[in-house]
This record gives C-alpha cells, sequence and structure tokens, in this order.
C-alpha cells in the first residue's frame, strides 16, 4: 500500500492551555506518515513552546494576521510537505482528534475530495449558545440549499474537515478572507466540481478562553451571509473567484 502524506493544520491564537492536550489526543495511522503543524497567530502567551514540548511543527506569525491568513500560510506549509490529505482542527480543544479517522477515510477511499465536519449530525449535544446555533444553521441552510442548492445540508461553519491536495492547491490561490474562509472554502470546493462529503463530529464547549470571532453573533450573521453571496457572484458571473 502507497504511504500517504497527512498534515494536520492547527490556527491557534493564545491556546497554551489546551494545545498540548490536543496535539497528543491526534492519533497515528497506519500506513501514513503525518505531521501536525500549529500555525501560531501572533499569540502572546506560550502557545508556540507548548506546542513545540508536544511535538508539533510550529510556524509563527510575528503579529495577529486572522484566521483566514493563518489558513492560508497553513496551506502553504502543507503543500511544501507533499500532503497527500490535509486536516484542519482547531486548537481549542472543541473537536474530538479521535474523529480524524472518519474524515479522512472517504479521501483514502477516493470516495471524496472534502469531508466536511458536521455537529448537528450526532447523537451527542452541540455545546454552544442558542444564538450560535442558530446561526449557523442558517448560513449552512442559505450556502447548502439558496446559493448551492446541494441536496444536503452541510455544517459550512464547522472548523473540522479533510482534503485532498488537488483542492488544497485550488484553496491556497483563491482564498480571500482575511478572518474567516470557511463559507469561501466551502463554496470554491462546490462551484468547482469536487466531491463533498459529511460526518457527524462532536464538538464541546470551549474550556479556556473565548472565541474571537464573534463579538455580535448578528453583524457576523450578516458579514457572513453577504461574503457567502458575494464569492457566489464572483464565480457566476465573471466566471471566477478573485
Amino acid at each position: 500500500m502507497t504511504i500517504k502524506n497527512l498534515i494536520i493544520l492547527v490556527p491557534a491564537y493564545n491556546e497554551e492551555k489546551s494545545i498540548f492536550n490536543l496535539i497528543k489526543e491526534i492519533p497515528s495511522f497506519p500506513n501514513i506518515n503525518q505531521k501536525v503543524i500549529i500555525i501560531n497567530d501572533g499569540s502572546t502567551d506560550n502557545t508556540s513552546a507548548t506546542a513545540k514540548k508536544a511535538g508539533a511543527i510550529v510556524r509563527s506569525n510575528k503579529k495577529n494576521l486572522g484566521l483566514g491568513y493563518s489558513f492560508k500560510i497553513g496551506l502553504v506549509e502543507a503543500l511544501k510537505e507533499n500532503a497527500d490529505i490535509v486536516v484542519v482542527l482547531d486548537g481549542d480543544g472543541q473537536y474530538n482528534p479521535k474523529h480524524i479517522s472518519k474524515l479522512i477515510s472517504p479521501i483514502l477511499r477516493d470516495k471524496a475530495d472534502l469531508v466536511q465536519g458536521n455537529r448537528f449530525l450526532t447523537d451527542e449535544r452541540y455545546e454552544s449558545s442558542l444564538i450560535k446555533i442558530l446561526g449557523n444553521k442558517i448560513i449552512s441552510i442559505f450556502l447548502s440549499k439558496i446559493l448551492l442548492r446541494l441536496a444536503e445540508v452541510y455544517d459550512v461553519q464547522s472548523s473540522f474537515r479533510a482534503f485532498n491536495r488537488s483542492l488544497a492547491a485550488v484553496l491556497v490561490e483563491k482564498i480571500v478572507g482575511k478572518y474567516n474562509y470557511a463559507q469561501e472554502m466551502f463554496i470554491i470546493a462546490s462551484l468547482y466540481g469536487y466531491k463533498i462529503k459529511q460526518i457527524p463530529v462532536q464538538c464541546s464547549k470551549r474550556r479556556y478562553g473565548h472565541s474571537r470571532l464573534i463579538r455580535n453573533p448578528f453583524i457576523h450573521l450578516i458579514k457572513i451571509l453577504w461574503v457567502s453571496f458575494r464569492t457566489f457572484l464572483l464565480f457566476r458571473i465573471i466566471g471566477r473567484i478573485n
């Protein structure tokens, strides 16, 4: 069996309290050469040193650039490492790393190019505020059904996903968002004809710190819907995604 290169990208900002255990809980897989790369986005705590102590490769931004930029930096690093599969996992420990096997399995079997974790499909409770859960559902329905007219509703906002090298090479050129990239990524994958699947994943309540992405849920929702619509229009009308 051909050995595959798996790169697990973890964007992180001030996650020193959760990053060590997260890295240590990432399982190893047979016939896979894997590396964990932490994109330390200008943390002011000991995220970098703690991640290195846990055995991860760390790439640090000199200042906080945002999640979108950090994701693209991670993609560049993954492609340099000749990644066949890339997994993206948050550094806050909300997602269970043991589910990585379920994410990469369809890609290894060439049944999918992108596998999206879905927090709403699991029998276990998705631990978040009612406003955030409702906002995520609205965004997911809007993208899946209204914009892209897909057969299923995908959890587009989920930060736990895996994809192959081909999609990674497209995303590194097309993603433009500074602070959030999830919607752009999903739209690009869908409109470029990549095979998308989803699997249920558990999302637990954040134990340390707080999310920096959502300060005002209503403004965040409007911004996400606008970015999604704009990305879709750029592809449909102009024929490309800038």
